[in-house]
């Protein structure tokens, strides 16, 4: 790479590799601590970067954004070479990994108690990937994070003590607005961001955030403009509502006790409700995924014969169209009880019509 004015070759190439480095975006000030260069160096040798990979056309690009910058794979390839990439951790293995880097030192069979019996593929392969440690400890195991932990995480030291001191630390929260209700019923200290298609002051915000939640399916474009840690939220039922309120709440560190309890027993109270005015229903044909979910949390009978029933997004002609196409300021709880009553309701208005 040819550097004119504005730093020396060798300069560029601590800046190239601290990117490389990263793997994930790095404000100026960041890159210029970590380097030991002045932040206007920086700033002219990263821009310099951003042209010079333009130019070769190559497969791994580095582009500038709001004084951030960051090294990747070019976005027309990034779908090519996904398999190989590293893996996002999914929901219920982070849930795990939060619990073991909060209570660390943790036994295994303390953990099991409070994650099932599933926790045990949790630990393979989190030890796997290299994220804790389980030490044999008498009949049981002792569980800690690891230094990969700790610069996945981008935590500055890999000290147990430290990170479960940063693990109890509030979270710096923000939602996509349709999870405003929930975060408020919840109690959590949050703002609202449009991480898809951001304002400026979007932007502003996502910089300075420690976690955000987002829908499921919207990682790709959530990374587009937000690097940090991410939740992806199901509510496609109640069921999974709990799990996702579970997450954000171990996540965040900052829900209130109280709040989240009563959310949850009014919860179980209204699934308990359609459990009940479910029960003899005649079977219904669900003709998406999220249709026999619901189907099967209310206890209602699926079959190729049933009454077809399809989500109103899906373009599919069913005889039930359960609303999926939701207003982003409807409450938490009514987005789920509206599809909830689409089926019910289109069960009894078969019956009435034989």
């Amino acid at each position: 790479m040819v550097v004119e004015e504005g730093g020396s070759a060798d300069e560029a190439a601590v800046v190239e590799a601290a990117l490389f480095a990263a793997g994930r975006p790095l404000s100026a000030a960041e890159i210029a601590e970590a380097t030991d260069l002045p932040a206007r160096v920086v700033r002219s040798l990263a821009d310099k970067l951003v042209l010079d990979y333009s130019g070769r056309g190559g497969g791994i690009e580095v582009r500038g954004f709001e004084d951030r910058y960051v090294m990747q794979v070019r976005s027309h390839l990034a779908e090519r070479v996904k398999k190989v990439g590293p893996k996002e951790i999914e929901a219920p293995l982070l849930r795990t990994l939060a619990i073991i880097a909060r209570h660390q030192p943790l036994p295994q069979s303390e953990l099991a108690r409070m994650r099932g019996n599933k926790s045990y593929s949790h630990v393979k392969e989190l030890e796997d990937r290299g994220l804790i440690r389980a030490e044999k400890d008498g009949r049981t195991k002792l569980l800690t994070t690891t230094k990969s932990f700790a610069e996945y995480f981008g935590l500055d030291f890999d000290d147990p003590d430290f990170v479960k001191r940063a693990m109890e630390e509030n979270k710096r929260l923000a939602v996509t607005p349709m999870y405003r209700s929930l975060a408020e019923r919840m109690g959590l200290d949050f703002s609202v961001v449009n991480p898809y298609k951001p304002y400026k002051n979007d932007i502003q915000k996502m910089k300075r955030l420690d976690l955000l939640v987002i829908a499921p399916g919207y990682l790709d474009r959530a990374r587009e403009n937000y690097s940090g840690e991410v939740i992806e939220a199901g509510i496609r039922t109640f069921t999974q509502l709990k799990e996702s309120i579970d997450l954000i709440a171990e996540m965040s560190g900052g829900s209130d006790p109280a709040k989240t309890a009563s959310l949850m027993e009014e919860i179980d109270s209204l699934l308990a409700g359609y459990r009940e005015r479910a029960r003899g229903a005649k079977p219904i044909n669900p003709l998406s995924p999220m249709i026999e979910e619901i189907a099967l949390e209310m206890g209602i009978p699926t079959g190729e014969n049933g009454i077809s029933a399809a989500p109103d997004y899906a373009g599919i002609e069913a005889e039930i169209q359960v609303p999926t196409h939701q207003p982003y300021e409807m409450e938490i709880l009514e987005r789920i009880m509206e599809r909830y009553e689409a089926i019910l309701n289109g069960l009894t208005e078969d019956e009435d019509s034989r």
